[in-house]
């Protein structure tokens, strides 16, 4: 994969773009990062939990698909094995970078040697004077808005962290009593008795904010733990593991 460089209008004017539902690219990725968008389509089939960067101790919500590091139950075909997808998966082979870190204006990205790009078939990217297709407007609008609800999402990961409502995890799932033990850790979840201790002047802030329903589909989505432990158990059954 090259890195991404600057979309020009003349220099990659011919260029088309596949739509492909090929997540490849993220088999090693357990956890994946989510928006907030993500909570409440992706909570029907993932755990939604927080984990955080050691570097700047922020937290990050993550999606988790698998329960071995390193490997994503959901990507290892070309064919997605899950019902919903998150937000940032559509990004491919295109990227959103700030032009002024301090400002709103964005400068998209691609890469140059995807396979989903070529000059012969697919959506094109431009029309003859140069000027984006109304496809490529769709897909940059789409963009973009991940990138505000990332900003977004970050600033609501450190409000609930300054209203102490990060709890860690430790987790051990076992699918069956035959099966191995998946131990878990490094996780963090919204503790709900600090939530419900909250005073009425913080708790009225979370909804006023709109925060409420997000932290209850996170809270929601980890009974999903139970899916990926089975699912985990038969990938690794089938792969004789065990």
């Amino acid at each position: 994969m090259s890195t991404p460089i600057p979309l020009q209008n003349d220099k990659h004017a011919k260029l088309k773009v596949s739509p492909s539902a090929d997540f490849t690219r993220f088999k090693e990725r357990h956890l994946i990062p989510i928006i907030t968008q993500d909570f409440f389509s992706l909570a029907c089939e993932f755990p939604l939990v927080f984990v955080k960067n050691n570097e700047t101790d922020e937290f990050v919500p993550v999606a988790v698909m698998g329960l071995r590091e390193g490997h994503n139950l959901y990507c290892q075909t070309d064919q997605w094995q899950g019902l919903v997808i998150p937000a940032s998966f559509n990004n491919a082979p295109f990227g959103i970078a700030r032009v002024d870190p301090e400002g709103e204006q964005y400068a998209v990205m691609v890469e140059e040697d995807s396979p989903l790009l070529s000059e012969e078939k697919g959506e094109p990217l431009f029309k003859e004077d140069g000027e984006r297709t109304e496809y490529f407007d769709k897909r940059v609008e789409a963009m973009v808005n991940v990138a505000q609800q990332t900003l977004n999402t970050q600033a609501i990961c450190k409000l609930l962290a300054e209203k102490e409502l990060f709890m860690t995890q430790q987790l051990q799932l076992r699918h069956r009593p035959d099966a191995p033990s998946y131990n878990i850790d490094g996780i963090y979840t919204v503790n709900e008795e600090a939530l419900n201790g909250l005073s009425d002047e913080d708790y009225l802030d979370l909804r006023t904010r709109g925060l409420l329903g997000m932290i209850y589909a996170h809270l929601t989505s980890l009974q999903q733990f139970r899916r990926i432990s089975k699912l985990q158990f038969d990938t690794d059954k089938a792969a004789g593991e065990y």
